[in-house]
């Protein structure tokens, strides 16, 4: 009998059985529209043993087929902890997604259009083209929408083939991955309105609210934030393989929450059930800025940034894109580990080298006023204060910087003021791992300025784990590092000038400032010194960005 994809429910195990192995192709994506992921976990042995037997090449005019296989073999290799399978299996439909996307026209129905333009966006995304993506996404969502016969209005159930919202939460991730958090909203939110009910149409809803906790709690609004996770919670509940990757994001975003209202064990527990970074997992970005704002405030920063460094090697991240989200994210993490082990002058590099990161301007204020630089700290976080879209982290943070450099400076009205504002900005009275950051004594004598209760007193947390240390700082010009690095590959002042067109005047009185900066009074201490600190990466990178 024929198969109707809009009635999953009619559909007897013995007739999806019976339809599998038939082989039957149109047979298997009527299947796939109805059944959707509950056929690979329910049938997942017998599509793979059908899906094995079909050539390659059928694939590529067969989106839908494509997901059916795509979906069987994930859950096999979820189902036996086989990740080189899932590595092999994803890198398959990234090439064939690829493929898809330069002959999307090409498809005439809109199931398989759906399909394909969902599998283009993937794949563009997954190799990192955050902006091909989305590109794909609106052309791919344009015509669908003009090809439909007729809209289906909300009172009626709409088609199961149809997948309602999951290119909305595709284009969604993808422009969460890139920084256009604006859209993101935007486009989770419209998934998340147009998916449909359980069993078989509601994982786009699902994934969307995970994804909507996660940005909310990333920008400190955790109110909003647990109410998505509610959402969450009641859309329905889904197939054990595929949990992970949908509950990621609501995952996350509940270990963010316990770590800022100060609840390291409920973070920790979370933390380890998401598991590490380095899983080839979209989201890993934010996982690994989770990780490090734990390690950061509670575990091992030295660990923290191990863990980190790995996850950037698993994901060609090691030199991250500053303009995307991801990379944010990773040069953040590093950010906060670095200022948790002291290491203050690599922090103002990591901002000088990525100016165009206003995030970055909360860890420069704290480097400098740990180092007891405080003019220099209040001008940063001067600055800082007047960026637009800074998440509430952040401008608390700015403004415990203001309120600590006028403490100590003997401005103790100013103090207070600076201390009033960040307290304002918590987004629950249990919000705290902004003030973490300050010395005992100091949060104390602001509290008592300010006239409030001591933000730590009668939480989780009454005593701060890691206490960033204070480091003076070395802080080279532009010209200071090329010169550094001159001296790295053994020129001497002579050859440095021919190289930069100055004097060897000009060369040995930038070398006479080195020295004096790194308190070292020969070449190879110089270079020691610079090494230990960071200042000869950061004039590898800068002399490698230059050639690029």
């Amino acid at each position: 009998m024929p198969i109707s994809s809009d009635e999953p429910h009619s559909l007897s195990d013995a007739l999806v059985h019976s339809e599998l192995i038939s082989g039957d192709l149109d047979g298997i994506e009527a299947l796939f529209d109805a059944r959707w992921y509950d056929l690979a976990s329910k049938f997942g042995p017998e599509v793979l043993r059908r899906v094995e037997e079909i050539p390659t090449k059928v694939f590529e005019s067969r989106p839908r087929l494509l997901h059916a296989a795509l979906f069987a073999y994930l859950r096999a290799g979820y189902a036996e902890g086989d990740h080189h399978r899932l590595r092999r299996t994803l890198q398959f439909y990234v090439v064939v997604g690829q493929r898809y996307g330069m002959r999307l026209g090409s498809f005439s129905r809109s199931g398989d259009l759906l399909a394909a333009g969902a599998a283009a966006v993937i794949s563009a995304r997954m190799r990192g083209d955050y902006s091909g993506s989305e590109r794909i996404g609106a052309w791919s969502d344009t015509h669908i929408t003009l090809g439909a016969a007729q809209p289906v209005p909300p009172w009626k159930p709409a088609t199961a083939a149809a997948r309602p919202g999951w290119l909305s939460a595709e284009r969604g991730l993808t422009a969460m991955l890139g920084g256009s958090l604006d859209e993101a909203t935007r486009l989770f939110t419209r998934a998340h309105s147009e998916a449909g009910q359980p069993p078989y149409a509601h994982y786009a809803g699902t994934s969307a609210a995970a994804n909507l906790a996660l940005l909310s709690a990333w920008r400190g609004h955790f109110d909003l934030a647990r109410n998505w996770l509610e959402a969450f919670e009641h859309s329905g509940s889904l197939p054990d393989w595929i949990e992970h990757q949908c509950g990621t994001g609501a995952a996350t975003a509940r270990a963010l929450i316990a770590i800022d209202e100060g609840d390291p064990d409920t973070a920790a527990h979370i933390l380890h059930r998401i598991g590490p970074a380095t899983e080839s997992v979209e989201l890993w970005p934010f996982i690994a800025f989770a990780n490090a704002s734990y390690d950061a405030h509670f575990g091992d920063p030295d660990r923290g940034l191990r863990t980190l460094d790995a996850a950037r090697q698993r994901h060609g991240a090691l030199s991250p894109d500053p303009t995307t989200m991801a990379g944010e994210l990773v040069l953040r993490a590093e950010a906060i580990l670095l200022l948790r082990v002291g290491a203050g002058t690599r922090v103002l590099h990591l901002s000088d080298q990525h100016a165009e990161i206003d995030s970055l301007i909360l860890y420069a204020a704290w480097a400098h006023l740990l180092a007891g630089d405080h003019h220099e700290a209040m001008r940063v976080a001067a600055k800082g204060i007047q960026c637009n879209g800074l998440p509430l982290n952040d401008q608390m943070g700015l403004r415990l910087v203001e309120a600590t450099t006028h403490l100590r400076t003997g401005h103790p009205e100013r103090a207070r003021l600076a201390f009033l504002s960040a307290m304002r900005l918590r987004a629950s009275r249990a919000h705290v791992s902004p003030f973490l950051a300050l010395h005992d004594v100091e949060l104390e004598e602001l509290a008592r300025l300010a006239r409030v209760v001591n933000p730590l007193h009668g939480r989780t947390v009454t005593t701060r784990y890691n206490a960033p240390p204070s480091n003076p700082l070395v802080h080279l010009t532009p010209r200071e590092h090329e010169v550094l690095r001159a001296l790295s590959t053994g020129q001497t002042a002579k050859k440095t000038a021919a190289q930069f067109g100055v004097s060897v005047t000009t060369v040995r009185t930038q070398i006479r400032r080195i020295y004096q900066k790194l308190r070292v009074s020969h070449r190879k201490e110089a270079l020691a010194k610079a090494e230990s600190l960071g200042l000869l990466r950061a004039a590898r990178l800068a002399s490698h960005d230059r050639a690029g």
